[in-house]
């Protein structure tokens, strides 16, 4: 039986920031949901794609905070939409934007302590000892970093206090020689990859088949692949663009949400019931969509 999930009681407050990295002297917008409630929460940050800002994940993150979780937008300067706008995409999804994204992630860690209010959002709530990491596209290879990916040389620059992650809109190693074990066999923690049948884009060579690669090559152990046919790329994104493939939100955003807050609610919360609803799948799956883990 496919069991509802419990979700907090209030509506999730929403609250803007801007956080100072005084050691890179770098600002980094957030948006914070906030569950209702009054306990602790654990949180999950959220990173946008390719030329994007706090508005990325919307539609991911209110259902995330409504089923209890605290979820941090952030925006990553130099990759987000006024960089685009001033110096080309290509610039902005350049190696050393990767590695500045990872140090925003690690940096909103750190900063979740610090402040124990952002506006009326009471962050003094967030459990800092589960802590989940998503986001899409440009968002997934970040995700993917800090989980685990190795780089050049066996290189890692993953965020040990992350928990659990899903990538919306995964790919494979972009650059660097190696197989696709070498870049993903050391992800340890649970990870959920989800994409489409049309999951593509114009920037970069990756076909739509590709973005199942990463999850195929993570050792076992709570690794989970969505894939809806006639999803593409912006399906994923969790905003309301103009095009989502022949895939309508109707089918993907429901299954997206119900399986990915299972996800969180058994690598977060702990609820093994979650897990057992979540590893049998979804029943408003299409014959042509497909669900797997190992």
């Amino acid at each position: 039986m496919f069991l509802p999930l419990l979700l907090a009681v209030a509506a999730p407050v929403v609250c803007d920031a801007t956080w100072h990295d005084a050691q890179r002297n770098r600002d980094v917008p957030i948006r914070v949901r906030m569950p209702g409630g009054s306990g602790k929460a654990p949180v999950i940050l959220f990173s946008h794609g390719l030329g994007g800002s706090v508005e990325a994940g919307k539609a991911w993150g209110i259902a995330w905070a409504e089923a209890g979780f605290i979820v941090i937008h952030l925006q990553h300067p130099g990759s987000d939409g006024p960089a685009v706008r001033d110096a080309g995409a290509q610039a902005a999804m350049a190696p050393q934007q990767l590695i500045a994204r990872v140090g925003d992630v690690g940096f909103a860690i750190d900063e979740i302590g610090k402040h124990p209010r952002v506006g009326a959002c009471d962050l003094a709530r967030a459990d800092t000892t589960k802590i989940g990491m998503s986001g899409h596209s440009f968002g997934a290879h970040t995700t993917q970093a800090v989980a685990g990916q190795r780089f050049a040389r066996g290189s890692s620059i993953a965020d040990p206090r992350i928990r659990a992650a899903v990538a919306f809109s995964p790919a494979p190693p972009m650059r660097g020689p190696g197989t696709d074990t070498d870049a993903f066999g050391a992800i340890a923690i649970p990870f959920f990859s989800l994409t489409g049948g049309e999951d593509e884009v114009a920037l970069t060579p990756v076909k739509a088949a590709d973005r199942q690669r990463p999850y195929r090559a993570m050792p076992a152990g709570g690794k989970y692949l969505l894939v809806l046919d006639g999803a593409n790329h912006a399906a994923f994104g969790g905003q309301d663009f103009s095009s989502h493939g022949t895939a309508p939100d109707s089918h993907v955003r429901p299954i997206v949400i119900r399986l990915t807050t299972l996800f969180w609610r058994w690598t977060l919360m702990g609820d093994a019931q979650a897990k057992a609803q979540l590893d049998t799948g979804d029943p408003a799956l299409a014959p042509r969509d497909s669900f797997e883990h190992h």
